[in-house]
């Protein structure tokens, strides 16, 4: 796939503040969740045209189009919403072109870098109710206590993993 070039234009915005909400923290606020919901649109936005350059330029007659499926993520914009295409090879397999080409993992729900806010939160606050009300605090939203917890078992195991195949790799060197 040759570079991505996307021209998107961003609508107006016209803003009516109260002058009792008037004071910097609340400017702020405002500002921060408007980028956050112009990001979600580009970036919903991208993963569209990506997927399409990729059934353009996938190989026919090899990989089949089997139709959309929409798909839901939590990202450090927010919650997101797109659509993806499955293919079939000709043994049968599933494949989403737009995971493999940007390195999404089977039903994941989160970007990595939303995981990671997540099992820094949880460690830094002693407890996931705790983290739950510090992701709250700084997007606005956020995901369940045991959404946090759950998160953080599965990039423990990850961690843990990866140390053992480390480990086993150094192992071996020796």
């Amino acid at each position: 796939m040759e570079n991505l070039e996307v021209t998107i234009q961003l609508p107006n915005l016209k803003l009516n503040i109260p002058e009792k909400h008037l004071n910097f923290h609340y400017l702020e606020r405002i500002v921060f969740d408007l980028s956050r919901k112009i990001g979600q649109e580009l970036l919903e936005e991208l993963l569209q045209i990506i997927d399409d350059k990729l059934k353009k330029e996938r190989k026919r007659g090899i990989l089949s189009n089997q139709g959309k499926r929409l798909r839901y993520m939590t990202t450090l914009l927010g919650d997101i919403t797109f659509s993806k295409r499955l293919y079939q090879d000709r043994e049968g397999k599933y494949h989403y072109l737009l995971d493999e080409k940007l390195g999404l993992e089977k039903n994941q729900r989160a970007s990595k870098s939303y995981q990671k806010i997540e099992g820094l939160m949880a460690f830094v606050s002693g407890s996931y109710r705790k983290a739950e009300g510090l992701i709250r605090e700084f997007y606005g939203d956020s995901p369940s206590f045991e959404s946090v917890r759950q998160q953080t078992i599965r990039q423990g195991k990850k961690i843990l993993k990866e140390e053992k195949d480390q480990i086993d790799r150094e192992l071996i060197k020796a």
